[in-house]
């Protein structure tokens, strides 16, 4: 089957069963693609990363063959010798995967909007709306943009523009897992909102559907380094305005890594927390995930729906963090990240007083207690950890799926 061919029968798939927040990006060419050999109706998207598949979201097919669909893949990647791992799965399907045995790590919790019910009334929102009342004073303005109806050559300009200042501040390559792109030269479905400034674009948002929940993924944002006071509000509010006169259902920001305000499971949150700040904080060029959730909560979401990594292996294992990174971040992401994980296991390690463990079983769950086998988990788990540099660059470790 041809690229285009097979991209075309992906989204037919997603127009069917994305309820993914995220599921319009495992189009992307990244991605391998795995169909049911038992005539399920659907599509696992992944990539394999140190013999680990990280599967991209959700599988996309209906709720009721979750566990058939699954039950394939996991087959299907034991014949390989690969791990499996699902990357930022849903509350639904967390639980069916729970139910089939998967080790689950919360990664973080997504903002849904219900457009029909947001409102921004209020002394809560009172510093939104001063925020947005002096962005309009200065000027400015939201549009939304439509490329595939006419091209505005300096709009793409400024577009382009801010994508490289991004970047260069980032100082790390595109992220490509779950995360878009603007995608100017082949816009496709997705929806563009800019904030203008005397016709100059300050800021943008590239938004994705979210097919089977009749609404709208805000994928990727670029602004200014500097920007007026409330740029970044008024864009988004506008946008959420723009979108409920269109007919659309559901927004949402995406997930915000590492927030556990609303976990009811604070040990297990608590023990993730400190690995994942430790590995991942430590590396500049990652997003800062504090500042990033109080943005999003800023705008009063409807509801808060937990995201999850969901792993198959007996324990969870740190090659399993580092293929994570690495799928997000494949350019990048080399020693240093090694190094970061590395000083994560040890600090994880000084928990052991507090009864509290990172090693995940098949059961679920994550809190063990470091007595007992569970020194010798973490033991071995670390030793595995101190392999991993070789094991990158021995060709025994590579496959055709990796770059």
């Amino acid at each position: 089957m041809s690229k285009e061919n097979e991209a075309v029968r992906v989204q037919e798939l997603l127009k069917k069963y994305g309820y993914h927040s995220q599921s319009y990006n495992i189009l992307r060419s990244d991605k391998s693609y795995f169909y049911s050999s038992s005539g399920i109706n659907g599509v696992i998207a992944y990539v394999v990363k140190a013999n680990v598949a990280m599967v991209a979201g959700d599988p996309v097919c209906d709720l009721s063959d979750i566990r058939e669909f699954v039950t394939e893949f996991k087959q299907f990647c034991k014949d390989q010798k690969w791990r499996c791992c699902f990357q930022s799965v849903t509350e639904r399907c967390k639980d069916i995967l729970e139910d089939m045995g998967f080790g689950m790590i919360k990664l973080g919790e997504e903002p849904i909007f219900d457009l029909n019910k947001l409102s921004w009334e209020g002394s809560k929102f009172r510093g939104l709306r001063k925020n947005i009342n002096q962005a309009k004073k200065r000027g400015l303005t939201v549009v939304e943009y439509c490329p595939l109806t006419e091209r505005q050559a300096e709009w793409e300009k400024n577009m382009i523009e801010l994508s490289a200042i991004w970047r260069k501040f980032k100082g790390s390559g595109e992220f490509s897992f779950l995360i878009g792109e603007p995608a100017l030269n082949n816009p496709k479905e997705r929806k563009y909102f800019l904030a203008l400034l005397d016709n100059k674009v300050e800021a943008f948002v590239v938004c994705t559907p979210v097919y089977a929940r009749n609404g709208i993924y805000f994928d990727v944002m670029r602004r200014k380094e500097k920007t007026i006071s409330g740029t970044s509000q008024l864009l988004f509010t506008e946008s959420f305005r723009i979108l409920k006169e269109q007919g659309y259902a559901m927004a949402t920001l995406g997930t915000a890594p590492l927030s556990y305000e609303h976990t009811t499971d604070s040990g297990k949150s608590r023990i993730i927390q400190t690995a994942l700040k430790l590995a991942f904080n430590r590396l500049g060029y990652f997003h800062r995930f504090k500042p990033l959730y109080n943005f999003k909560r800023q705008f009063g979401p409807t509801s808060w729906e937990g995201r999850y990594l969901a792993y198959s292996s007996a324990r969870f294992n740190p090659v399993i963090l580092y293929a994570l990174l690495k799928v997000y971040d494949p350019t990048s992401v080399t020693e240093k990240l090694i190094n970061q994980i590395d000083l994560a296991w040890k600090s994880i390690n000084k928990l052991k007083d507090e009864s509290v463990d990172f090693i995940g079983s098949t059961s679920g769950s994550v809190i063990k207690g470091i007595k007992g086998t569970g020194h010798k988990a973490v033991a071995t788990t670390k030793k595995t950890l101190h392999k991993i540099p070789s094991s990158i660059r021995s060709k025994k470790y590579q496959t055709k799926k990796e770059e």
